[in-house]
């Protein structure tokens, strides 16, 4: 297991945030700069096959089924200012089945309000609150965003390399001690509703592995202009996958505050399980039961 990295202060304070937002203190989004190489002898495409290859591989090629199941905690501040987003009520405790060769993926979650499944695959996407299907199209744009950025986050570099029209190095980046080494992605379509997004990738030049992705969220009008990142703070393997197990999320524009931080609770693959088994708001077949825990056998 890698190491895990701590992050620094969460912002979690109301006056705080609203502080911030009227400083106009959150970060901006990085730009390419063709007049300021990096050189360190390794193109975009160079170092992004390496780091697909420390994940290992493309996980599009994967025949088989990873399950997980998750935890983690929301900050208050992003419930307030983008409660459609976070949906922190239902999105607690999350159960994924994914099945990368086709991109069939399903999360079913539990919250202290309710329940919540969402399914993507075959050109579909559908919603379920308690149980009966959502036609709230706001509900539905915003969980088509976070869906997508969640295979990203959950599942790493493979969605970038489904969806990269360009890519481009940024210059280093020092932090911790560490100096990584960056990405700009364009990907379209982006995230969920959206034409394009932007993706910058942290790459850790000791291990290949991804450290951090810095990401646009256009698919939804009310974060249209934010920015957000998500830091990988943990990481184990699984049916011959390098993936991260603990993630902590931060909005990095216009404003700075803490969003999300959650861990892999259970993680198993190859159930076999069949479309069938995830396309209703409750599992079923061999999909059903909870993921394993990492100490089962």
């Amino acid at each position: 297991m890698i190491k895990r990295i701590r992050q620094g202060g969460w912002i979690t304070v109301l006056g705080l945030a609203l502080s911030a937002l009227m400083a106009g203190c959150g970060g901006t989004f990085p730009k390419a700069d063709a007049d300021r190489p990096v050189e360190d002898g390794f193109s975009a495409q160079t170092l992004f096959q390496q780091t697909l290859a420390a994940h290992g591989g493309d996980l599009r090629e994967y025949e088989g089924d990873l399950n997980q199941a998750t935890d983690g905690e929301w900050g208050r501040m992003i419930q307030r200012i983008q409660p459609l987003v976070a949906d922190g009520g239902y999105r607690g405790q999350g159960e994924e089945r994914y099945r990368p060769a086709d991109g069939l993926y399903a999360i079913h979650y539990t919250g202290p309000e309710g329940t919540k499944t969402v399914i993507r695959g075959d050109g579909d996407f559908r919603v379920y609150y308690d149980g009966e299907r959502s036609d709230d199209r706001e509900k539905i744009r915003a969980s088509a965003m976070t869906t997508d950025a969640g295979e990203l986050f959950h599942y790493g570099p493979s969605f970038v390399k489904h969806r990269a029209t360009a890519m481009a190095r940024l210059p280093n980046q020092r932090e911790g001690g560490m100096e990584y080494r960056r990405l700009l992605a364009t990907i379209e379509p982006g995230f969920g509703e959206a034409e394009s997004d932007q993706v910058v990738m942290w790459i850790d030049p000791e291990t290949d592995l991804l450290y951090r992705v810095h990401i646009t969220l256009n698919g939804f009008g009310p974060t249209q202009g934010a920015h957000v990142d998500t830091t990988f703070l943990e990481y184990d393997e699984i049916a011959g996958f390098t993936l991260p197990t603990r993630f902590e999320e931060r909005v990095r524009g216009p404003l700075r505050l803490f969003v999300h931080e959650w861990w892999v609770t259970g993680r198993d693959a190859d159930r076999g399980w069949e479309a069938r088994d995830v396309r209703g708001p409750e599992f079923s077949g061999t999909a059903a039961p909870a993921a394993a825990h990492p100490e089962a056998p």
